[in-house]
């Protein structure tokens, strides 16, 4: 799917953010923050909305300019740029304190290539909160990509071991902090929502949404995989 096509999909603005990232956000020191592959800037929404990110300096990265041009909206001192995971050209190495990537690199053509610019771009001692998908055997959705079903149609792949993507961050270059699953679980208005283009700021402008959002399914086999490591 063309990017830009794929960027028409909305990312609802909730206000949250995932309660192992504000955990470590809190434990370590740090100045400055990258979002890679920031969405329409759902977290960067949190975080903002939350205070977290103020006195710092702000980047944001996106394969898509629709959805970067979002972003510079939330905060007009967000440093923004339309670039590849992948291949990282606006970011020095040894530069970034703290990096965030949700729900990204299952998208990538080339995870071990994405894990290399995390690497490289962040300092020493530096932490990256990263997040994808994980696929127990029996898991299913009603998507499919290359032929396999899929949570999502842009997944190229989803994880059914651990050491299929740990095996990019080895224990030399990283110390892993954390490693946690939870069960995916979808809501239904998200769904209904979606379908009918409703606007991106729905909870936040209408609490009473946020609450009947908490009505969800679990999807079978599937789970948001979390990990925290601290480069070496």
């Amino acid at each position: 799917m063309n990017i830009e096509e794929y960027s028409k999909y909305k990312q609802f603005y909730t206000g949250k953010a995932p309660k192992l990232l504000l955990k470590y956000l809190n434990l370590f020191y740090w100045n400055n923050f990258l979002d890679l592959g920031c969405g329409d800037g759902s977290l960067l929404y949190a975080l903002n909305k939350k205070n977290y990110l103020d006195g710092k300096k702000v980047y944001a990265i996106d394969l898509s300019e629709n959805r970067i041009n979002l972003v510079k909206k939330i905060n007009k001192n967000f440093v923004c740029f339309v670039d590849d995971a992948c291949n990282i050209k606006e970011i020095k190495d040894n530069n970034i304190d703290f990096i965030v990537s949700e729900q990204v690199i299952e998208h990538v053509e080339d995870d071990d290539a994405m894990a290399k610019e995390i690497y490289r771009i962040l300092r020493l001692g530096g932490i990256i909160y990263l997040s994808t998908v994980f696929k127990k055997w029996y898991g299913w959705y009603f998507y499919k990509c290359n032929g396999k079903w899929r949570l999502d149609p842009t997944h190229i792949r989803e994880y059914n071991n651990e050491i299929e993507l740990l095996k990019f961050f080895p224990k030399e270059k990283f110390e892993l902090l954390e490693n946690k699953k939870t069960v995916v679980k979808r809501s239904i208005i998200d769904f209904i929502f979606k379908r009918f283009g409703v606007d991106r700021e729905i909870f936040i402008k209408f609490p009473f949404f946020q609450w009947i959002r908490n009505v969800k399914i679990f999807i079978p086999g599937y789970y948001n995989w979390e990990i925290v490591l601290k480069k070496k």
